[in-house]
């Protein structure tokens, strides 16, 4: 099916600058996909007619301003109907070469295309790091372009990310990892021909693999909150329901009453991390816990089939719960996860079982959670003598 695509400018009135000046854009949309360009033109927003899109032509300026606008458009259909007559595919990016061919992209404009080119492709929670990596460059260095991202750039940037902002190495990975990808496109897209991060290569920090064992839980269990401390009953129910599934805790925010099926008794939902559809099998306790929210009520099957809690507060509860408890762990929300593979792999459950109901797409992600501890090593040639010594 041929793609239509369309251009018309616009006024950036959130891009507002301190003259009191808007940037003009123009938003383009070929098929489904829209990104807006910059024209490198400024207007005062009341000498803009935002019904029309165009400059007020109350003077010779805005009378020039508006002619060189109607230009730029028209020049886009003739190079669009050009790029259709050598037969090439019309996408948004051969759209955007346009623009860049007669404008100046920094590379703040360009990383802020990206996100908004990944909209549809990425999940929110990465889009967010786009943007939060976004404002700490800008922190860094409010006037950094193309040209100025070399070895020594990416050292500086490190020693900022440790020094100034005071990220571990965790925090550190990420935000690098979010630059090197933003530089990867830059030259897929032709404003940068080699990546520094070649020589710089980041490593992601041995993570938190806390977890609670079986007899931890089943203690979390007994436990009983006070009948007033409703957001607590909560969090430990909450947490409990992700021990008994392995979801994540957008998955548990996600699940609505028609996710629940019946005969057999599970969910099936489609994981927001991978967009890929899942089914886990409920145990009775995760069954207890989603009959507790909803129990014989008439909701519509869209419904939130348990309590919705921001993740943030999810976590702090649960360090004044394991307190209560008396579990001197470190744990958070998705120490549950970790804590449902684990105890299914010590309870002897084939790893790729365990892969399919975590829902990974590789065999590497869930092994590690099969790391033994020295004791357990210890425990499997005990119990190999005893398979031996009984065989005799």
């Amino acid at each position: 099916m041929k793609l239509t695509y369309s251009v018309r400018p616009v006024l950036r009135t959130d891009k507002k600058r301190k003259d009191g000046t808007c940037p003009i854009h123009f938003s383009v949309r070929v098929g489904q996909y829209v990104t807006r360009m910059p024209s490198g033109k400024y207007i005062n927003e009341k000498d803009w007619d935002s019904k029309n899109n165009c400059p007020k032509k109350k003077d010779k300026f805005l009378q020039l301003l508006a002619t060189y606008l109607n230009k730029k458009a028209s020049g886009f259909e003739t190079y669009m109907l050009t790029q259709e007559s050598l037969g090439k595919p019309i996408t948004l990016t051969v759209a955007m070469n346009y623009f860049r061919d007669n404008t100046k992209v920094n590379l703040f404009d360009f990383w802020q295309q990206q996100i908004t080119l990944w909209e549809f492709s990425k999940e929110y929670n990465t889009l967010k790091s786009y943007k939060s990596g976004l404002n700490i460059i800008k922190q860094f260095n409010p006037k950094m372009n193309f040209g100025d991202i070399s070895y020594d750039l990416i050292q500086r940037y490190d020693v900022f990310l440790r020094k100034v902002r005071g990220n571990q190495d965790g925090g550190c990975y990420t935000k690098h990892k979010v630059f090197k990808a933003i530089i990867n496109e830059a030259i897929r897209k032709g404003y940068m021909d080699v990546n520094p991060y070649k020589d710089f290569p980041i490593k992601a920090s041995k993570g938190n693999r806390e977890f609670l064992s079986i007899n931890e839980v089943k203690k979390l269990m007994t436990y009983e909150v006070d009948k007033s401390n409703e957001t607590l009953t909560r969090v430990k129910d909450l947490f409990l329901f992700s021990c008994f599934t392995g979801l994540r805790y957008s998955d548990v925010m996600n699940i609505k009453l028609e996710n629940i099926k019946d005969e057999p008794s599970r969910i099936e939902i489609k994981v927001q991390k991978t967009d890929r559809p899942l089914a886990i099998p409920l145990m009775p306790n995760a069954r207890a816990i989603l009959q507790k929210y909803n129990g014989y009520a008439i909701k519509p099957k869209t419904s939130s089939a348990l309590p919705q809690m921001a993740n943030q507060v999810v976590n702090r509860g649960l360090k004044d719960l394991m307190k209560l408890v008396g579990i001197n762990k470190s744990i958070s929300f998705h120490c549950a996860r970790h804590s449902f593979a684990s105890n299914l792999i010590e309870n002897g459950v084939y790893i790729s079982h365990v892969k399919d109901l975590l829902g990974h797409t590789n065999i590497a992600q869930t092994q590690i959670y099969a790391k033994s501890l020295s004791e357990d090593l210890y425990s499997s040639m005990d119990k190999l003598n005893d398979v031996y010594h009984h065989a005799i």
